[in-house]
């Protein structure tokens, strides 16, 4: 089991991989988290140990296929609660992410079954992003850029960059 600390460091290195920066240098990732390099490298060192990333000094790190299935599972709660706080709770999407930061932590799977179950199985937050399923897969969801849009077409806008 990972800490709250901990699990927002995977989902960083998470995050960080899929916008092209693979390996993590421990320097981006100290810039991103807002902590020193020597605190990341002895974070980096714990994550190692716990076998949800791979990490070579001076060469950065990686998720292991054990860590991106737990950085899925705790996106997956952060995007359902964004979800049900806009859907259910009358949140406005751009207030929701802070409380949904808390929430993405809770470990009782049970409550996220039932929380996707209750909200109909959302496949996309309020935000557009994709909510991965139980099973850690993430439905690619097809977005054109507005600007590639034709004039007088009618469209949906569904995410803000």
């Amino acid at each position: 089991m990972l800490s709250l600390v901990e699990e927002n460091y995977l989902k960083t290195i998470y995050h960080l991989s899929l916008a092209g920066k693979e390996p993590v240098s421990t320097n981006t990732l100290a810039e991103k988290m807002n902590n020193k390099a020597a605190s990341v490298t002895d974070m980096m060192k714990r994550l190692s140990s716990k076998g949800v990333i791979t990490y070579e000094k001076y060469h950065g790190v990686n998720v292991s296929s054990k860590g991106k299935t737990h950085a899925l599972m705790v996106i997956r709660k952060h995007r359902l609660w964004e979800t049900f706080l806009v859907e259910k709770l009358n949140f406005n999407w751009d207030e929701v992410h802070e409380v949904a930061e808390q929430l993405e932590h809770i470990q009782s799977s049970l409550l996220i079954e039932k929380l996707d179950e209750f909200l109909g199985h959302p496949t996309t937050d309020p935000h557009g992003h994709p909510i991965p399923d139980k099973n850690g897969n993430v439905q690619e969801v097809h977005q054109v850029p507005l600007s590639d849009c034709p004039v007088n077409n009618r469209k949906t806008i569904v995410k803000s960059v």
